[in-house]
C-alpha cells in the first residue's frame, strides 16, 4: 500500500461547525433587524428556519426571500439581511474541537494538505481566514474561483495537480457521501468520512473527533 503524503479536506462540516455557526448568526439577524417587532417573530422560530434553510445548497438570495415571505419581515430589509450574511458571516463562524491542533500535528508530521470547498470564493475564503487556518494549507481550491464543483472529479484532479500528488498516496476528508466520499474513492484516494454513523461502505474510516484524525492518517499509511 502506498505511503500517504497528502491530504485533502472539505471545509462546512468537516472543519467548521456550519450548524452552530448559523445558530449564531441567526440569532445576530434577530438582534440587528429587531425582527421580533416584526409580527412577533419568534427568535427559536426564526433561528430553526434560518439554519434549516441556509443548510440546502441555493442561492442566498432565494433564502432570503423565503425567510421574508415566511415571516412577513418588511422587505425593505431584505437587502441589508443579504449584505450582513455576505459581509458579516465569517465574524460568526466556530471550528469543531481539535481543528488548530489537528492541522499542525498533520503539518508538523510532514503531510501536504489541502482543501477542496464548494462555494462563493470571497464567503468561503472569509470563513477561512476567520478560522485562522489558511496558513496550514499548501492549496485551496473554491468551486466559485475555478467554475466546477465537487463531486464533479475534475476539481479533485485539479487539487492533486496543485498539490503535486498522486490519488492513491491521497486521504480526502468530508462530511458528504456523496460530494466528498464517492468521487475522491472513485479516484483512487483513501477516505475518512467526518460522521457520527457507524459505517459506510465508501469510506475506509469514520471518525467525529477531530483530534483523533492524525493518529487515523497514520493508520491509513
Amino acid at each position: 500500500m502506498n505511503k500517504i503524503e497528502t491530504v485533502i479536506f472539505d471545509l462546512d462540516q468537516t472543519l467548521l461547525d456550519k450548524h452552530e455557526s448559523l445558530i449564531l448568526f441567526a440569532n445576530h439577524q434577530y438582534e440587528a433587524f429587531s425582527l421580533v417587532s416584526c409580527n412577533n417573530v419568534s427568535r427559536e422560530f426564526f433561528i430553526e428556519k434560518f439554519v434549516e434553510l441556509n443548510h440546502a445548497v441555493r442561492p442566498k438570495e432565494e433564502v432570503y426571500e423565503e425567510l421574508i415571505a415566511f415571516f412577513q419581515i418588511e422587505s425593505a430589509l431584505f437587502p441589508a439581511m443579504l449584505e450582513d450574511l455576505n459581509h458579516n458571516f465569517h465574524e460568526f463562524v466556530i471550528g469543531y474541537p481539535g481543528l488548530v491542533d489537528m492541522l499542525h500535528a498533520l503539518k508538523t508530521a510532514g503531510y501536504k494538505i489541502g482543501m477542496i470547498t464548494n462555494g462563493r470564493a470571497f464567503y468561503q475564503l472569509s470563513k477561512i481566514k476567520s478560522l485562522g487556518i489558511e496558513g496550514y494549507f499548501d492549496d485551496i481550491i473554491i468551486s466559485g474561483a475555478v467554475g466546477m464543483r465537487k463531486p464533479d472529479p475534475a476539481i479533485f484532479q485539479l487539487a492533486l495537480a496543485n498539490l503535486e500528488a498522486s490519488a492513491e498516496r491521497t486521504v480526502f476528508v468530508g462530511d458528504n457521501v456523496k460530494a466528498d466520499i464517492v468521487p475522491s474513492k472513485q479516484m483512487g484516494m483513501r477516505t475518512v468520512l467526518k460522521s457520527k454513523i457507524a459505517h459506510n461502505e465508501y469510506a475506509d474510516e469514520i471518525c467525529n473527533d477531530l483530534f483523533e484524525l492524525p493518529s487515523i492518517i497514520a493508520k491509513l499509511a
